[in-house]
C-alpha cells in the first residue's frame, strides 16, 4: 500500500512539473510589465500591502501612510484627516454591495461612505474596540450583505449599519483552536486536531453546531499548515508548497469536495480576486491560479520583495511591493521582448528577418540579434566611447547590411565607408532597399547608390546637401526629401524632379514621408502637421490637429492604415474614408516598453517599435480603438464648504459658487480628459479633474463626459442639477407686483401732482384775486380817498380862486401834496407787483431807496443794516407792501416830529420769524402820537401778515415790527 502511494506521489509531481514545462507555453496568460507606480506619481507610501477594484473601477491601495484611490491617471489619497483610525492600512476588502472597508494595524474596521468622501470607524462599539486589540484575519461577507469579522479574540457581524451577533472566545477555546465562524450562511464550530492515520499526522477539520457534530474533514500534514483562509462555503489551508480547498456542498448532513495543488516554490502569502488565486512564493515569483478548479493560469517572475497580486476586471495583474511602490503588469495583446539585464535597450531602429530573427540597434553602435530566447550582441563601435547611431537594417541576398553614422557594415564583420569626390568621409542618415541588389543611402551630402553584389557606390545626381529620408517605388526609382522638398528619383536616367516643395507648406518643412496608395504620399513636418499629397496637391491636411502627436518620428503605411512612431506613443490613422478618418492611441497604458517610439517596422501582421526601453510587438488586427470611460464624482463643494454627494441639490440664493472634483476612471490608463455643458450651451473641454463654476439662480443642469487618449467622446453621462433659490427681487411675482405698485404709485404720484397743481392754481387764483381785492382796496381807500379830495379841494379853489386869491393859494399847495402822495401810493402799489429777482426792484433795494428819499434832504444821520437772503424769500405782494408802507410811514413819524439825529434801520430774520426795526435818538412819542393814525395804519400792517407791531421809548423811540417767515 505505501509503495503505490509513493507511486502516486512521485506521478502526481512528475505531471505536475511536466504542466509546468510545457503548459504554461500552451495554455497560460502571459503579462507584460506596463508601469511602475510610486511617490513620485502620488502614492501615499512606496510600502504597499493590497489593492482591490471596486464596483465602479477605481483601485484601492493600502499602504502603511494612508490609502489610495486610483482612477489610471491619479491617486486621491486618504488618512487619519479623512476618517481612517490609523495611516497603516493592511488589508482592504470589498462587501457585497461594493463598499470598501479597511483593518488598520490594531484598529476597528473601517468602511467608505462614498456619499461623504471620507470612511466611517467602528470604534463606537466597545465590542469591536475590545477585539480591535489584535488584527482581525477572518473578513467576509455572508448572507445577503451582512459582514462577518473575527480574529482570536471573537467575532461580530455588520448588518445594516448595526453591530450585531458579537461573540467573545474564550482562552480554553483558544488553545483548543477552537473558532467560529459562518459556513452557508449558518453559524459553525470548529476545531482544529491531528489526527494519525497511519504513520502520518493529518489535519482533522471538526464541524459542530448547536453541541452537535456535524463531521470531520481530514486532509493534509498537520506540521506544514501554516496559513488559512475562510469564507462563506470554502475553507483554504496553505503549507509550505500546497494549497488545501475544501468546499462545503452542504451541512444537513456534511458533504465536502476537496481540492489540492502543489506550488513549486514556498509559499510567501496569497490574494483572492473576483475568481483567481495569486500565490506569491519567497523568491517574488507570483503564481496565478483559477480559484475554481485549482489550475495554474499564469506564472510572472519578478525581482521585487512581492507582497500581494491582484487581478482586475480586465484581467491586469497589479502587484504589491514591499519598497518598490505598486507594479502593474498589463494582459493587453501587445508584448515584450525581453534582454538581457546588461543590455542597452534605447534602440534606434529594429527588423526581422525572413526567418523571424529580430535585429535592433541602439545609439552606442550596438545590434542585438534575437532567435527566440537566444540573444546575440554586435558591437559596432570602435570603442565604447563612440555614439555611433544605428539608422537601418536591411537583408539582401541572404546578406544583413547594418546602416550606422559611420559606416555600412556587411554580416557584422566587414565595414564600407563613403567618401564624396573631395575625399572627405559621408556620414550615412538613412537607406532604402531599391531592389535585391542596390541600396540607395542618403548622406550629409547627397545620395549614394550601393551595389551589393560588387561592393561598389555611385554618388547619384544631386547636389552635396543633407537627405533626410528615402523611401522606395520601385525596382528603378525613389523618393527623397532634402532642404527644398520631396523629391522624384529615376535610377535609369539619372534625373530627378521637385515634386513637393516646402513652399507649399508655409514656414514649414518636411521631416518624414510614407507612400500610400497609388501615387499618394504621407509627410510629416517639423512642426507635427500631417498632410496626404497627390500630383503636387494636398488631398488632406491635419494642421494643428490634437489628435496627433507634434514630434512624429517614423511613418508606417499598412492597408490603409498610417502609422506614426512619436515620443509619447504610437498612433494609427485609418484613412480608407478620408471624410472619416478615426485615429487611435498605443501608449505604455497598452503594453508599450515605452512611450517613447523610434522607428517601426511591419513583418507578418505584427508592427515591431522601437522604444527607448526595449522593442514592442504589436498584433495589427487586435487594437482596441475606444475605451469605455465613466465620468464620477469625487466630491462637491459649495462656496468653499464640502457637501454630501448627492444628483440634484436645492440651495439658498447666494450658494452659488461650485466646486466638483471629477475622475474618469480607466486604471489602465487611457483617460485623457473631461467635458461639460451647461444647461443647453455646446460641451467645453475641462483642464484636469476639478470644475469650478459660479452659477445662475434657477436650475443649473450640468452635464459632465469623458474623452479617452484616442480622443472618442464616451457616451456615458454624469448628470448633476444645481436648484438655486432665485432671490425675491429676481422673482417673476416679484416684477409683477412690483410693477403694479409701481404704475399705482406712480398713478397716484401724477394724479397728486395734478391734484397738487389744480390746487396750487386754484390758491394762485385765489391770491390773485385776493391781491386784486387788496389792490382794489388800497386804489380805494388811498388813492380814490384822495382822488375824492383832491377833486373837492380843486372844486372850492375853482370857487374861490377869484374871491380868496391866498385861500385858493392854500388849497392849491394842499391838492400839490395830494397829487404827490397819491403818486407815491401808486408807486409802492406797482413795485409791490414786480418781480423780486431784479435788484433794483429787490426789497432792500426799495427800503434804501425810501429812506435816502425821505431822510436824505435832512441833516438826520441815518445807518441800515438788513440780510440780503430776505430779499429772495419775502416775495409776497401784500408783505413787500405792507413792509414798505410801515417803513415810509415810522420814517416820515421820524422826520416830522422825531428831532432826532441818528436813525437806524435793522431788517433781519430768525429761525421761525423776521424782524424790522426801527430806532431814532429824538424826543419819543406821546400818548397822543401812540393813538394817532399812523401808528394805527402800522399796526393795522402788521396784523394783515400776523405779526405784532411794538413801540417802546426810552432816549429816543424804538419800533419793532415782528411777523412770522413768509414763503
Amino acid at each position: 500500500m505505501n509503495k503505490i502511494n509513493i507511486i502516486k506521489t512521485l506521478l502526481r509531481h512528475h505531471f505536475y512539473f511536466l504542466f509546468l514545462i510545457f503548459g504554461l507555453n500552451f495554455y497560460a496568460q502571459t503579462y507584460n510589465q506596463a508601469n511602475t507606480f510610486t511617490t513620485k506619481d502620488g502614492l501615499p507610501s512606496n510600502l504597499v500591502y493590497e489593492v482591490i477594484q471596486d464596483n465602479n473601477g477605481f483601485l484601492w491601495v493600502a499602504t502603511d501612510n494612508g490609502i489610495a484611490r486610483f482612477d489610471g491617471k491619479r491617486f486621491i489619497n486618504y488618512s487619519t484627516k479623512d476618517g481612517l483610525p490609523s495611516n497603516d492600512v493592511i488589508h482592504v476588502f470589498k462587501q457585497n454591495d461594493g463598499t470598501i472597508w479597511v483593518n488598520c494595524y490594531k484598529q476597528a474596521p473601517s468602511y467608505f461612505d462614498e456619499k461623504r468622501n471620507k470612511f466611517i470607524n467602528l470604534d463606537y462599539d466597545k465590542h469591536v474596540v475590545k477585539l480591535s486589540n489584535s488584527m482581525f484575519n477572518v473578513y467576509y461577507s455572508i448572507r445577503k450583505n451582512d459582514l462577518f469579522f473575527q480574529n482570536h479574540l471573537g467575532n461580530f457581524t455588520f448588518s445594516e449599519g448595526k453591530i450585531i451577533d458579537k461573540l467573545i472566545i474564550s482562552e480554553k477555546e483558544r488553545t483548543q483552536y477552537i473558532s467560529h465562524l459562518y459556513l452557508n450562511d449558518e453559524f459553525v464550530t470548529i476545531q482544529h486536531k491531528k489526527q494519525i492515520v497511519g504513520n502520518k499526522s493529518n489535519v482533522a477539520v471538526k464541524l459542530v453546531q448547536n453541541s452537535k457534530t456535524l463531521g470531520t474533514v481530514l486532509f493534509g500534514d498537520y506540521k506544514k499548515l501554516y496559513l488559512q483562509h475562510n469564507t462563506n462555503g470554502k475553507l483554504y489551508r496553505f503549507s509550505e508548497g500546497s494549497v488545501t480547498k475544501i468546499k462545503i456542498n452542504n451541512l444537513h448532513p456534511l458533504q465536502y469536495q476537496i481540492q489540492q495543488v502543489d506550488v513549486p516554490e514556498k509559499i510567501k502569502w496569497f490574494k483572492f480576486s473576483a475568481s483567481k488565486l495569486s500565490v506569491i512564493s519567497n523568491t517574488g515569483n507570483i503564481y496565478i491560479y483559477d480559484e475554481k478548479s485549482l489550475r495554474i493560469n499564469s506564472v510572472i517572475k519578478t525581482d521585487f520583495n512581492v507582497n500581494t497580486a491582484y487581478i482586475d476586471s480586465k484581467n491586469n495583474v497589479w502587484v504589491t511591493t514591499v519598497n518598490n511602490g505598486l507594479i502593474y503588469y498589463s494582459s493587453e495583446p501587445i508584448k515584450k521582448e525581453t534582454y538581457s539585464k546588461n543590455a542597452i535597450t534605447n534602440f534606434l531602429c529594429v527588423k526581422v528577418s525572413e526567418d523571424g530573427q529580430i535585429f535592433a540597434g541602439n545609439y552606442q553602435g550596438e545590434i542585438y540579434e534575437k532567435k527566440g530566447k537566444t540573444e546575440t550582441k554586435y558591437n559596432f563601435a570602435e570603442n565604447k566611447d563612440n555614439n555611433v547611431w544605428i539608422r537601418n537594417i536591411h537583408f539582401l541576398s541572404g546578406k544583413t547590411f547594418v546602416v550606422s553614422d559611420l559606416a555600412l557594415q556587411i554580416n557584422f564583420q566587414r565595414k564600407i565607408r563613403f567618401y564624396n569626390e573631395l575625399g572627405n568621409l559621408l556620414s550615412l542618415k538613412s537607406s532604402t532597399k531599391l531592389n535585391e541588389n542596390e541600396l540607395i543611402l542618403g548622406t550629409t551630402s547627397g545620395l549614394l547608390k550601393f551595389n551589393i553584389q560588387t561592393e561598389r557606390y555611385e554618388i547619384l545626381n544631386f547636389s552635396a546637401e543633407r537627405i533626410l529620408d528615402v523611401q522606395r517605388i520601385n525596382d528603378g526609382s525613389f523618393y527623397f526629401s532634402a532642404d527644398d522638398g520631396l523629391y522624384h528619383y529615376n535610377i535609369n536616367d539619372h534625373q530627378h524632379q521637385l515634386i513637393v516643395p516646402n513652399r507649399l507648406f508655409k514656414n514649414d518643412k518636411i521631416q518624414h514621408f510614407k507612400p500610400g496608395k497609388g501615387s499618394e504620399i504621407w509627410i510629416s513636418t517639423f512642426k507635427g502637421n500631417l498632410f496626404l499629397v497627390d500630383n503636387h496637391k494636398i488631398l488632406k491636411e491635419y494642421i494643428d490637429d490634437k489628435r496627433f502627436p507634434n514630434n512624429i518620428s517614423n511613418l508606417l503605411d499598412i492597408e490603409e492604415q498610417l502609422w506614426m512612431a512619436s515620443k509619447s506613443g504610437v498612433y494609427i490613422l485609418d484613412y480608407k474614408n478620408l471624410d472619416k478618418c478615426s485615429v487611435s492611441k498605443l501608449t505604455t497604458s497598452d503594453g508599450l516598453t515605452s512611450n517613447v517610439i523610434n522607428f517601426l517596422h511591419f513583418k507578418k501582421d505584427t508592427v515591431y517599435a522601437a522604444t527607448d526601453n526595449g522593442i514592442s510587438k504589436i498584433p495589427v488586427r487586435n487594437i482596441r480603438s475606444h475605451q469605455k470611460i465613466k465620468p464620477y464624482l469625487i466630491s462637491v463643494k459649495i462656496n468653499e464648504k464640502s457637501v454630501v454627494l448627492d444628483s440634484i441639490y436645492h440651495l439658498k440664493s447666494d450658494e452659488n459658487n461650485i466646486s466638483l472634483e471629477l475622475a474618469g476612471v480607466d486604471i489602465t490608463g487611457h483617460f485623457k480628459n473631461f467635458q461639460f455643458a451647461l444647461n443647453d450651451d455646446q460641451f467645453s473641454e475641462i483642464e484636469g479633474n476639478f470644475l469650478n463654476l459660479q452659477l445662475n439662480n434657477g436650475i443649473n443642469k450640468i452635464q459632465i463626459r469623458t474623452v479617452d487618449q484616442n480622443n472618442y467622446v464616451n457616451n456615458q453621462i454624469l448628470k448633476i442639477t444645481f436648484d438655486i433659490e432665485t432671490p425675491f427681487y429676481k422673482a417673476i411675482w416679484f416684477w409683477i407686483i412690483l410693477s403694479f405698485l409701481t404704475s399705482s404709485v406712480l398713478f397716484y404720484v401724477i394724479n397728486h401732482d395734478r391734484s397738487i397743481r389744480r390746487k396750487r392754481k386754484f390758491h394762485h387764483e385765489k391770491d390773485l384775486q385776493n391781491q386784486r381785492e387788496k389792490i382794489t382796496a388800497d386804489l380805494h381807500d388811498d388813492v380814490g380817498a384822495s382822488l375824492s379830495s383832491l377833486q373837492i379841494n380843486s372844486a372850492v379853489a375853482q370857487k374861490i380862486f377869484d374871491k380868496n386869491p391866498a385861500e385858493t393859494k392854500l388849497i392849491l399847495k394842499k391838492i400839490e401834496s395830494q397829487a404827490k402822495n397819491i403818486s407815491e401810493n401808486i408807486g409802492d402799489i406797482v413795485w409791490s407787483l414786480k418781480s423780486s429777482k431784479d435788484e433794483f426792484m429787490s426789497l432792500s433795494t426799495r427800503i434804501k431807496k425810501i429812506t435816502s428819499e425821505i431822510l436824505g434832504s435832512s441833516d438826520i444821520h441815518y445807518e441800515i443794516l438788513i440780510d440780503q437772503s430776505i430779499d429772495a424769500q419775502i416775495t409776497d405782494f401784500s408783505a413787500r407792501k405792507n413792509i414798505i408802507l410801515i417803513c415810509k410811514e415810522a420814517l416820515n413819524n421820524i422826520l416830522k416830529h422825531s428831532q432826532a439825529q441818528e436813525v437806524c434801520l435793522i431788517l433781519q430774520k430768525t429761525e421761525d420769524h423776521y424782524f424790522l426795526e426801527i430806532e431814532d435818538d429824538g424826543i419819543g412819542f406821546s400818548d397822543l402820537d401812540r393813538k394817532g393814525n399812523g401808528v394805527m395804519n402800522m399796526k393795522r400792517r402788521a396784523e394783515e401778515l400776523g405779526g405784532n407791531l411794538k413801540i417802546t421809548h426810552n432816549t429816543g423811540s424804538k419800533l419793532v415790527f415782528i411777523f412770522p417767515i413768509i414763503r
